[in-house]
């Protein structure tokens, strides 16, 4: 009878914990989809830039398909604890239809016109740009100059979501065929250099 009892004992203290665990888990899980939810907007950025001085800058953004909230403007080059990130100060500053363009110090905001014309979850929007006397690798050089913060609405409509805007990288058969070409420059002097 005493080994039925402490055999008993046994099994109650190890449903416990298994229940503990399970209700810890729950906990878990619940706490991780309140916080997801809350999410609000989710913004991504790429840019890349081209010309000989004046560069011309082009920009993309988005907003995750997790967001609970649409994108309504951007600033970039920018954060909310303050601080103008660009190496220079941008000549001048363009947007797609429906979308202002600003020039703010060494950063640039762009603002919907209408909640219409939000960037919606799951949604991009290209078409953003800026002209400046900086270059491409003087902007990859500048500490910060990436970083960017997307509102729900106009500006300080909300606490904002930070992100680093990406450049764009070449494609791997443009890389492929740019690594062919150099190949093939490289065998051409090697036999030049045999024939004399």
């Amino acid at each position: 009878m005493k080994h039925s009892l402490q055999s008993n004992s046994i099994r109650s203290a190890d449903i416990a914990a298994a229940a503990w665990r399970i209700l810890l888990g729950l906990m878990l899980v619940a706490g991780t989809a309140a916080s997801v939810h809350a999410q609000g907007q989710i913004g991504s950025g790429t840019i890349s830039g081209s010309g000989s001085g004046p560069y011309t800058y082009s920009l993309s953004f988005g907003d995750a398909a997790g967001a609970t909230s649409p994108i309504g403007s951007v600033w970039y080059g920018w954060t909310a604890s303050g601080g103008d990130f660009l190496p220079g100060v941008p000549t001048s500053a363009s947007a797609p239809a429906g979308w202002l363009a600003t020039v703010s110090g060494r950063s640039v905001q762009f603002t919907a016109t209408s909640p219409a014309n939000d960037i919606t979850a799951g949604g991009s929007l290209s078409g953003f740009g800026y002209q400046a006397t900086f270059s491409p690798a003087q902007l990859a050089a500048a500490p910060n100059a990436a970083l960017t913060v997307a509102y729900s609405a106009g500006l300080f409509s909300d606490a904002g979501d930070p992100f680093t805007v990406t450049a764009v990288v070449p494609e791997p058969s443009a890389l492929a065929l740019l690594l062919c070409g150099a190949i093939g420059l490289c065998w051409a002097g090697r036999r030049r250099l045999r024939v004399a």
